[in-house]
């Protein structure tokens, strides 16, 4: 029996309403995979609602949609719907199934099929468990719960990881967020599979998806380094020398992420992996913009420019053209891996956000690129000291007709001569 008392409010009455429903209904819902082992491990503020039905999943997701006043999607192809209302966590929905694989790789064709069936159908025997939400009963045909108590990732069959190659990196993610080891024999059949090069037989976009999960993961660098390890990794880089860094790295990256959320962490965690190496062509299938491939690149490529040009710089106002050209994401990284640095990024930080209360319109100078470049350079002035913030409004001005075309400058003169 297992116990749902101490869940979270809103996981708690998402439950018991899809067992109220479903008792109405005449449905025998299970709650399926990752939310049981979640609940077995006592980690209860972190479950999804998926559940799974071998009769009756359409009838009991609109009848639910109705009673919680919520929204349905269906999608026929998967067996699946997803549940949602304002307060409630979404529920998803899906009829037991089963599945082939048509060849390595590729996606599974599905049918209906029996709750065993579905569960064996699951990547590890620690996802492969169900509750049925009427009795609170167990049902672990593959032993999950015994190799949840042994804390061990062990997949289902030996095709496993040939069937689905993706699984490899999930099995490592999971490793790392639980603090499991994989069972010899998998931890076996996985380095074969690499070896095998089955993720020859995984588009790169898929790839790049299952990676940007472990990005995700608090325990990202645990898992990334044992993705590298294995040779994971290489069908998205290539082979790549053996890092004694590479794990310092990926820690710095893990702190400057989690102070920062406003940082891309899919950016920094890959300039991570690409260190001194990257090219737009490694991330290829990953989705990134030109403009966040650049800040790989940048990233992984030119801190030594950076730091060579704060050395030699001089001044402040030397140093914050140096980091001028810098990302968010580098500066935070070069201020993670240049203690000696870190007073200057934060000083152009500050610099970043200060603001002077001066206009274009104000210098009373023709309009143009030239007055913008004028205010720039009026606002460093003033914030490293250079001139007195009661000397902006001249400074600037003189600075716009320094930068104005000679051509427009004569003009001007000869305007305010006229005038």
């Amino acid at each position: 029996m297992i116990d749902f008392a101490s869940l979270p409010n809103p996981q708690r009455r998402a439950l018991e309403i899809v067992r109220d429903v479903a008792a109405a209904k005449g449905c025998r819902p299970f709650l399926v995979g990752g939310p049981v082992r979640d609940l077995l491990l006592g980690r209860n503020d972190l479950i999804d609602i998926d559940v799974t039905l071998e009769d009756g999943s359409s009838t009991l997701a609109r009848a639910l949609a109705k009673e919680i006043n919520g929204r349905v999607r269906s999608f026929p192809q998967f067996l699946t719907y997803k549940v949602s209302a304002d307060s409630l966590p979404e529920i998803d929905i899906a009829t037991a199934r089963k599945e082939r694989y048509r060849k390595p790789g590729a996606l599974p064709a599905v049918t209906p099929g029996k709750l065993n069936d579905d569960l064996a159908r699951r990547d590890f025997s620690i996802n492969a468990m169900a509750v049925d939400l009427t009795s609170g009963e167990l049902h672990d045909p593959t032993g999950g719960k015994r190799d949840l108590d042994s804390r061990l990732i062990r997949v289902l069959h030996d095709q496993s990881f040939a069937d689905d190659p993706t699984r490899i990196v999930r099995a490592v993610r999971l490793a790392a967020r639980l603090g499991f080891t994989l069972d010899p024999h998998t931890d076996a059949l996985m380095r074969a599979a690499v070896a095998a090069g089955a993720f020859k037989n995984v588009s790169r976009e898929r790839l790049w998806r299952e990676l940007f999960l472990s990005f995700d993961e608090n325990e990202a660098p645990r898992a990334l380094e044992r993705l590298r390890e294995i040779g994971a990794l290489d069908a998205l880089f290539g082979p790549r020398h053996t890092d004694p860094h590479l794990r310092e790295r990926l820690e710095k990256v893990r702190e400057e992420a989690n102070a920062h959320p406003d940082l891309d962490r899919q950016v920094m965690f890959t300039a991570a992996l690409l260190h001194g190496n990257a090219s737009p062509i490694d991330l290829e299938g990953s989705g990134f913009s030109q403009k966040r491939t650049r800040n790989v690149v940048q990233i992984a490529n030119e801190l030594p420019r950076f730091r060579e040009g704060l050395a030699e710089a001089g001044s402040d106002r030397q140093r914050f053209d140096v980091l001028k050209a810098a990302s968010p994401e580098t500066l935070r990284v070069l201020a993670a891996t240049q203690p000696d640095q870190q007073a200057t990024i934060e000083r152009y930080s500050e610099y970043q956000n200060f603001r002077l209360p001066l206009r274009g319109n104000d210098l009373e100078v023709p309009p143009g690129a030239h007055v913008a470049k004028a205010l720039e350079r009026t606002r460093e002035a003033v914030f490293t000291g250079e001139i007195d913030a009661a000397e902006a409004r001249t400074f600037a001005r003189e600075m716009a007709m320094k930068y104005l075309d000679p051509d427009e400058r004569a003009a001007s003169g000869e305007r305010q001569a006229d005038g």
